[in-house]
């Protein structure tokens, strides 16, 4: 018989490094887990951690939004329930309750009653021309100031055009119109034209008789049936506000009207074309936008 090769009763290479191995591997295998354990153990806490901080700051603003409502309800109460009061008030103090007004709910109320109940009361006034003049510019510029902080918002989601009338004799007169220079827009993929012709001017009461055009040439995703033309007619003042003041238009889409500036020989009109998100507070979308929107597939 032929003798065995290997060592007898011996152990080769394999079975040292085995014996070698064996306690390393546990080793490691401990570290593993107990590695494993500590960074799971600290992302665990982590995000634990980052959930109480959303909670806490979501609890803050939801408290600090109740806080500022509760003041802003209060503040109106109080603001309009005196406004009206004339034995109360002089034009003075009800002029400054009115730029309160103005100032804080300018996004949810509509001012032009307002304004034009209390310019009644200016023109009535028994007072000099001088100070009636006064009032009156004061109770413009308070409306104009309104009129920009709301373009500043219709503009960043919009498009906005503007343009230059000049007032001639027979406009004043309300014989002849003018047309401006038509403009197109697209917003949200929906192209429209707005063609804007001045009808009458009345530098009095600063205000212009505007006929607006409206052509919509549809976009994508668009039903055939809002596409078409709707022509309206209405006047446009400095106590006209765009976020309330304004033409509903397919799409959940609105377009206003602006007089920013006027005098006896011209006045300035701006076009704002925005979605209606950004429209007053109290204006809601119809059922039918808020059902298509949510059937719009979601951007990647």
């Amino acid at each position: 018989m032929s003798e065995p090769t290997g060592p007898v009763g011996g152990k080769d290479l394999w079975d040292k490094l085995a014996i070698v191995m064996a306690p390393l591997g546990g080793l490691l295998t401990a570290i593993a887990v107990g590695s494993l354990g500590f960074f799971g153990s600290r992302a665990l806490e982590q995000q634990q951690s980052s959930e109480a901080k959303l909670r806490l700051y979501s609890e803050l603003m939801s408290r600090r939004e109740e806080s500022e409502a509760t003041l802003r309800k209060e503040m109106f109460q109080s603001i309009i329930g005196s406004f009206f009061d004339q034995s109360a008030s002089s034009v003075d103090v009800r002029l400054l309750k009115l730029e309160l007004l103005a100032q804080n709910f300018h996004e949810a109320l509509n001012m032009t009653p307002l304004f034009l109940h209390l310019r009644r009361e200016i023109v009535s006034l028994a007072s000099t021309p001088r100070e009636r003049r006064l009032y009156e510019d004061r109770l413009s510029d308070l409306a104009r100031e309104v009129t920009r902080k709301q373009m500043i918002v219709l503009e960043a989601g919009g498009r906005r055009h503007d343009w230059t009338v000049l007032l001639s004799d027979s406009l004043l007169a309300g014989t002849t119109s003018t047309q401006l220079e038509d403009v197109t827009q697209t917003l949200d993929g929906v192209e429209r034209r707005f063609r804007v012709t001045v009808l009458r001017a009345d530098t009095a009461q600063r205000e212009l008789r505007i006929g607006l055009e409206i052509d919509t040439k549809g976009g994508a995703g668009q039903a055939e049936a809002e596409s078409g033309r709707a022509s309206i007619e209405f006047d446009v003042g400095f106590f006209s506000s765009p976020m309330i003041d304004n033409t509903r238009l397919s799409s959940d889409q609105r377009v206003g009207i602006v007089l920013t500036d006027m005098n006896e020989f011209g006045a300035s009109l701006s076009l704002v074309y925005f979605p209606g998100s950004r429209a007053s507070l109290r204006e809601k979308p119809y059922y039918e936008d808020i059902l298509r929107k949510l059937a719009e597939p979601v951007a990647p």
